[in-house]
């Protein structure tokens, strides 16, 4: 960190232009004298831009600010006698110490100011989007987009992300993130993430980080960059509790959803929580029509009804020792319970005769997933240099059963299977971390963790024969599947002046030992990798404006259940089977960009990613198309993305996000390729003290992931939201997809065969929501719970 703008020369009144005390001769002249310290709070944590006075009495000879870690610097050539300095910040006390008994590194510490001002109201509006060097930061504590919203809408509204009727997300393109609240990553299916996100409200949420290029101090799994969702922050030696409830109308079914939130501090304890229920019934249409190379048809049209309800718990705690010591625990429980049931009609049209099926299959899940975090800090000294040790532990069980009866219109006789899928994860990891901070701004870290993950997944085929269920053999599987991750790392951050540098380098071995108990089939790898990253960032002085430069290595390891070898029959034309050949994909990821000083971020991208996992499909002799991820040779991302926000006036401003980007995709012969444009235009009107709202209109071009191609999506979304009870109460009403526009059509082409898809769910929904707190005491910082094994989760469903 430079301090040439903190650093001083007092050689105005009382001192002479020359250097000389006033009234002293050259042989009475002292020396200059250098002194340097840091502010920081009883906790020992620095107080940024802390403002320093040096004085003479009631006399002020010179000001200046800290740094962003609380640092200062100023040298004086008077007589160190008559000379204090003055250290002030906001909410804290003042603070007056004589410089003759400062040190070389001296600490001054500043009490927090408990000071109640009573009729005085205060309201500052800070930023709702920052960019940092290497993250977006959308601040959602304060905002309109803090009330009446779930996570997943927050994060439809988020820049860079998109997020498609289905619930899945995604960044620049196809690439998949990693999300995470606070420090625990949610580990689940796509289904299961959209589904919790749905539970939990925005009151509860303070920002939403996005990491779209994640450094070395991150495990280098993912294709995508990092989405952080921090909840809010406790209180002051007092309590706060919110309660939640939200009603949602989907078409002809409801949705519910209820839920308390509390955060209590007493001295050196902490708690805070959550608890959340819901129950949600939906029904979709959905078809296909596919063609043949040998000119036959398949049509069928489905009508699905899903009612899935679910709890989920959190409990956080954390006990500081002295100023320097601090132990953390963290648990977290989800269950759910998805009953779905489809009715399809099947049409098989040939060339001299046509059959018509009917299909019924009653789908259903039971999930539990239960995450415990173990977590101690010690501070090091007063810049907060820290030694962290994490321990974690994850158990997902999760049943799976789907019973099918197929009959055919030209026959009395019913065909009845199903099948059985139960898995049970369970994930070990243990990490420490070492993040060493200097005087001069610098920053050291380095690091080392293991993870060790075991998984038993069975699938089991039964055929209804003669009265009583036979199990199938062929589509019947055990998997075993054992994985085994060391890792280090060590990074480094240096400030010079206005240029900052962040590198870091990443070790990863990989050990994989998979083996199906049923056909003895054996997935066995081992592989060492390197993975570098390195950040520049170099700041317009006097203009606000930043240019940033980075580049980055990630890894994505197949899912679990992706390299598991089973084989999953879904109906007589549509079959899903694993791949035990699957192999690793690794991503090259660069980002170029301008940040502005009213808010606005103009970036480019290019990533390279090697052997792509894509999930593709194939129609076999049967007719049986089969879905199964397999590895492309290549696939390339590039292209510009741009965050404008825009106040017209005190009562409206506007948020634009624009991405414009070319994914291609080669694979053996094949080479596909599309450019989209993706865009959302967020107006946040406030009118007084009737109501806020919210508009945002979302627009996405038709796009390719594989060979696959997707339709073009459109949608707008309204909400309107009134506070209540003197600001502790607020009730928000909502409209989605006010047009009835969202679907999904997917349209792919392969060896001959042709095949459409169609979905619609019901997108267009009306909803209204209340929340009620009930709080005492000021807010202050909440103990953070850090996890060690923050990617596997991602890949356990």
């Amino acid at each position: 960190m430079c301090f040439a703008k903190h650093e001083h020369f007092l050689s105005s009144d009382p001192y002479a232009s020359d250097g000389k005390l006033a009234g002293k001769s050259n042989s009475e002249r002292i020396d200059p004298q250098n002194f340097e310290g840091i502010v920081v709070d009883n906790l020992r944590k620095p107080i940024a831009y802390a403002s320093v006075r040096i004085t003479m009495g009631d006399s002020t000879l010179s000001t200046l600010v800290c740094d962003d870690q609380g640092r200062f610097r100023f040298k004086v050539n008077a007589e160190l006698q008559r000379l204090s300095i003055e250290v002030s910040s906001l909410g804290y006390i003042t603070q007056r110490v004589a410089l003759r008994t400062m040190t070389p590194g001296f600490e001054v510490v500043l009490e927090k100011d408990n000071t109640i001002l009573e009729t005085v109201h205060v309201q500052t509006a800070k930023p709702q989007y920052v960019r940092l060097v290497d993250r977006m930061v959308v601040n959602i504590d304060g905002t309109l987009l803090g009330t009446g919203l779930s996570s997943l809408e927050l994060l439809q509204r988020t820049p860079s992300l998109w997020v498609d009727a289905g619930g899945n997300i995604t960044m620049r393109g196809s690439q998949s993130v990693v999300v995470m609240i606070g420090d625990v990553v949610l580990r689940m299916s796509s289904f299961e993430l959209s589904e919790y996100l749905r539970s939990i409200p925005s009151e509860d949420i303070n920002k939403i980080e996005v990491i779209a290029n994640p450094g070395a101090e991150y495990e280098a799994e993912g294709t995508g960059g990092i989405v952080r969702i921090i909840l809010k922050k406790g209180v002051n030696e007092g309590y706060k509790i919110i309660l939640a409830s939200r009603y949602k109308q989907q078409g002809k079914d409801p949705f519910y959803n209820g839920g308390s939130m509390f955060d209590y501090n007493r001295g050196k304890f902490k708690a805070s929580g959550a608890l959340g229920y819901k129950i949600d019934k939906q029904r979709h249409v959905a078809n296909y029509h596919n063609f043949y190379a040998d000119a036959s048809e398949y049509r069928s049209d489905t009508r699905r009804f899903k009612e899935n309800t679910g709890y989920n718990a959190r409990i956080t705690t954390s006990y500081e020792f002295n100023d320097r010591q601090s132990l953390g625990l963290q648990s977290v429980l989800l269950t759910s319970h998805s009953d779905q049931k489809f009715y399809t009609d099947n049409e098989h049209r040939q060339e001299n005769d046509t059959i018509f099926k009917k299909t019924e299959n009653n789908w259903i899940n039971k999930g539990t997933m239960s995450n415990t975090t173990l977590n101690y800090t010690l501070v090091l000294d007063t810049l907060s240099s820290t030694f962290k040790l994490l321990a974690d532990h994850l158990y997902n069980d999760n049943e799976e059963s789907n019973d099918y009866q197929l009959r055919a219109l030209s026959s009395a006789g019913v065909q009845q299977y199903q099948n059985l899928s139960p898995s049970t994860t369970n994930i070990y990891s243990f990490q420490t971390d070492l993040d060493k901070r200097y005087l001069s701004g610098s920053k050291f870290a380095v690091g080392m963790k293991y993870v060790g993950t075991r998984r038993n997944n069975t699938v089991i085929r039964n055929n209804y024969l003669d009265n009583q269920w036979e199990q199938d053999a062929a589509y019947s599987n055990n998997f075993v599947y054992h994985e085994d991750l060391l890792m280090g790392y060590a990074s480094f951050n240096r400030n010079i002046k206005d240029f900052s540098v962040k590198a870091g380098i990443r070790a990863e071995q990989t050990f994989i030992d998979g083996r199906s108990t049923t056909s003895l089939e054996k997935v066995n790898q081992q592989y060492l990798n390197f993975f570098p990253s390195i950040y520049l960032t170099q700041a317009w002085r006097g203009t606000g404006s930043t240019i940033h430069l980075n580049y980055g290595k990630r890894i994505r390891r197949p899912s679990f259940k992706d390299i598991n070898p089973y084989t999953l029959q879904i109906d007589d034309f549509v079959v899903l089977q694993g791949n035990a050949l699957l192999q690793p994909e690794f991503i090259h990821k660069v980002e170029a960009g301008l940040s502005f000083k009213k808010g606005v971020v103009v970036d480019l991208f290019y990533s390279d990613t090697q052997n792509s996992i894509v999930q593709s499909v194939k129609a076999m002799d049967s007719k049986l198309l089969k879905y199964q991820p397999i590895n492309f040779n290549s696939k390339q991302d590039y292209g510009i993305t741009a965050f404008v926000p825009q106040r017209i006036n005190k009562q409206w401003s506007i948020q634009g996000n624009f991405s414009f980007f070319n994914s291609e995709y080669i694979h053996k012969d094949m080479k596909q390729s599309q450019p989209v444009f993706e865009g959302r235009l967020n107006h946040i009107l406030k009118f007084n003290n009737l109501f806020d709202t919210t508009c945002a209109f979302s627009y996405r071009t038709l796009s390719y992931r594989g060979n696959t191609q997707y339709a073009d999506q459109f949608y707008t979304d309204v909400v309107l939201s009134r506070p209540f009870f003197k600001g502790k109460g607020r009730i928000v009403f909502q409209v989605d997809d006010i047009f009835n526009t969202q679907r999904e059509r997917e349209f792919t082409a392969t060896e001959g065969t042709v095949i459409n898809f169609y979905q619609k769910r019901p997108t267009r929904t009306f909803n209204v929501s209340f929340t009620y707190m009930i709080s005492r005491g000021k807010k202050s910082e909440e103990k953070k719970i850090q996890q060690s094994n923050e990617d596997e989760r991602q890949r356990v469903n």
